[in-house]
């Protein structure tokens, strides 16, 4: 398997922003070498650090980022990295931090932080701890959101809490890549990850190219796009400025563009958008194992049973969103579909999402476009984990892929019309001059 990589150069925007980002003018593109995504530490006890801290005993991993943590004899210091199933209340007992001490500082913790429902696996912390057991600060980094540190320490004899808020820095950057076999291994070859493909393929095409049989090999994408970065880590991508699919089965532009006093969405060169009823994916789309098919050959009942869905391969857990507005008619056990989610969408139609691993709405409820609604498994007549999805249409079952078939996004208003043209225009410029610019840096021909 081999991909055609053309470029893929960072543009010196040189600008500082908040998470809650503003597209600025990109000055003059250059080269240069960009960090990659950290991986989260894995946790090994005992280790010391004495280059961390200083002197002191510390037990755990070594933190992506590490924490400046003023230097104070007679004490340690405990790095550890939250796991799969964790908590902080386990991981503190697990350094043998003692209950007196975790209560006091959980009371301290949930004045700035919900600790049940916001501690992810891979988030990790810096405890410092005197001679006698008593905590002097606790420092905890949520590993999705670095710039949003937990910070708990002795204030007048009292742990006291408070969260920070760190700038994250906001870089542009330009890719051209071939397909060869399909868009996610491209992207990965490009030195991007599956971040990228997920906008790509849910956000900005999701409900407009079937990134299952659309492609062929050869297929071309020029994206231009953000990341956000702390401290020169790279931590998330931001917006997809524009991409631009040109395929031999499908050709599609996207543009992000957010009219005066609305909300932002993506939009094709005649401004309009690109969202429809349905997303093609009920899930981050990664493969699929058995396509809507009324002859499928059953693996587990050993006879021919129509397929009236499709099924997405995926691993335990993966999240499973609503592929439209609706209402959940059912949720819970349905015979061979396992734990089941059924809703109910306008214009007579509704979506099946079974074998489930975990139900995260309940019956009544309405839910938005790609709400969460559960986590992909393998319950009822299942013989792995993946997710079985179907939609049915005034009580007949229609193949997925072809529901936005002749669908047409709904328009900007007229009084927005001129500037989206020009904002398009300027955005097209932008991408092609420095595709162009780089091209010529390499001594190729774009």
């Amino acid at each position: 398997m081999g991909v055609r990589i053309e470029l893929l150069h960072q543009l010196d925007a040189d600008v500082a922003t908040s998470s809650q980002s503003t597209l600025v003018p990109v000055a003059a593109a250059s080269t240069i070498n960009e960090p990659a995504p950290e991986a989260a530490p894995s946790h090994t006890l005992p280790q010391t650090y004495p280059a961390a801290v200083g002197e002191w005993t510390v037990v755990g991993p070594p933190l992506p980022a590490p924490m400046a943590i003023a230097t104070v004899p007679d004490h340690y210091v405990v790095l550890d990295t939250l796991r799969r199933g964790d908590s902080i209340y386990l991981s503190l007992k697990r350094n043998d931090l003692s209950e007196q001490q975790i209560s006091l500082l959980n009371s301290a913790l949930s004045k700035v932080f919900n600790a049940n429902s916001k501690s992810r696996p891979n988030d990790y912390y810096q405890l410092v701890v005197d001679t006698s057991g008593v905590v002097q600060k606790f420092l905890y980094t949520p590993h999705r959101a670095p710039e949003h540190p937990v910070i708990v320490e002795q204030i007048d004899g009292k742990l006291v809490g408070k969260r920070e808020k760190q700038t994250l820095e906001t870089r542009q950057f330009i890719a051209e890549v071939y397909i060869d076999d399909n868009l996610t291994n491209a992207i990965l070859a490009a030195g991007e990850d599956d971040g990228l493909t997920d906008q790509l393929t849910e956000d900005i095409f999701g409900s407009v190219i079937d990134f299952r049989t659309h492609p062929r090999k050869g297929d071309r994408i020029r994206v231009l796009f953000e990341k956000k970065y702390l401290d020169d880590r790279f931590i998330r991508y931001g917006r997809v400025l524009v991409a631009d699919y040109a395929g031999q089965i499908v050709q599609q532009t996207a543009f992000h563009y957010a009219p005066a006093g609305g909300k932002g969405g993506y939009y094709d060169d005649e401004g309009k958008s690109l969202a429809r009823m349905f997303l093609l994916y009920p899930l981050p789309f990664r493969g699929i194992n058995s396509h809507f098919n009324l002859r499928r050959f059953h693996p587990v009942l050993k006879r021919p049973v129509p397929h009236l869905g499709t099924d997405y391969a995926a691993s335990t857990g993966t999240p499973v969103h609503a592929a439209a507005i609706g209402t959940v008619t059912h949720a819970g056990r349905k015979g061979g579909y396992g734990l089941l989610v059924e809703i109910e969408h306008p214009k007579g139609y509704r979506t099946r999402y079974a074998h489930l691993s975990k139900i995260l709405v309940k019956k009544g409820q309405r839910v938005a476009q790609k709400q969460g609604i559960g986590r992909v498994g393998t319950t009822g007549r299942s013989t792995g984990p993946h997710l079985h999805y179907e939609i049915i249409k005034n009580g007949r079952h229609i193949n997925p892929t072809s529901v936005n078939r002749g669908e047409r996004g709904k328009s900007l208003d007229k009084k927005h019309l001129a500037h989206f043209a020009t904002y398009r225009d300027s955005l097209l410029d932008q991408l092609n001059t420095d595709l162009q610019r780089t091209a010529v840096a390499a001594g190729t021909k774009n």
